[in-house]
């Protein structure tokens, strides 16, 4: 962290990208009252991590829909949770509150993307879309992909029912060590349900690279820079934003 600022140790070295997560001394970059992106906050917290360009967002629905991005004649794309562009100080952002926020590079084809993924967006396959756009659209090598995974909701605070883990399992039976389970007091059984573990097996599965794949580790819900929608910030989100240059 710098000045109130997150950044991916492994994005740094490349000096054709910008990119940063902003944290609650920003201020939410929702506003409560409209439910839309508060884009003088939004526009404060880019000139920081010198981004002046109009940032592109999403209007997000836990869904596995990808965009390209072209211009910035929409700054809000609707009914899509991923990013994607090739073109220079054309910024993605991604908004969140206890989801991941995920952001893509390939600096050999010089395209950079972002996602939204939740576990409904896990479940609808966002990571794998993500990826396959890169490859399809932008002839990315899957071992050229840098991904960095930003804090959001960890296993141990999100407890979710056993119908989820089940639907986690059938979806993606070769995935180890998705969940937790506990018994409390009453010996009543809990599960916890790991996004980041599930989010990082995802890229594996799409031919990420292993080291190429950075997760901050920062749980939402338990440290304090940042929004929490279990802890209660309903309307409040952060933002992850990345640009090329």
């Amino acid at each position: 962290m710098k000045d109130e600022r997150y950044q991916f140790h492994s994005f740094i070295p490349y000096k054709g990208i910008v990119h940063g997560l902003s944290t609650k001394a920003f201020g939410s970059m929702k506003n409560s009252e409209t439910k839309e992106v508060d884009r003088d906050a939004l526009t404060k917290f880019a000139r920081t991590i010198d981004i002046t360009d109009p940032i592109v967002c999403m209007r997000q629905i836990h869904s596995g829909t990808v965009a390209v991005v072209e211009n910035a004649d929409d700054l809000r794309i609707a009914a899509t949770d991923a990013l994607v562009t090739d073109k220079k100080h054309l910024p993605l952002a991604v908004l969140t509150a206890d989801c991941l926020p995920i952001l893509f590079c390939d600096p050999e084809r010089e395209v950079i993307s972002v996602a939204h993924a939740g576990y409904r967006g896990l479940l609808n396959n966002v990571i794998e879309h993500t990826v396959k756009r890169l490859v399809t659209d932008f002839k990315s090598d899957p071992k050229d992909i840098i991904v960095g995974i930003g804090p959001g909701i960890e296993r141990d605070c999100y407890e979710v029912g056993v119908e989820l883990i089940e639907e986690f399992q059938e979806k993606f039976p070769s995935f180890e060590n998705i969940f937790r389970e506990s018994f409390d007091k009453l010996r009543t059984e809990r599960f916890f349900l790991d996004l980041p573990g599930i989010a990082k097996q995802s890229l594996l599965k799409e031919g990420i690279l292993d080291d190429h794949i950075e997760i901050m580790d920062i749980c939402t819900k338990h440290d304090e820079h940042f929004y929490s929608y279990r802890g209660g910030d309903d309307d409040k989100r952060f933002v992850s934003v990345i640009s090329l240059i």
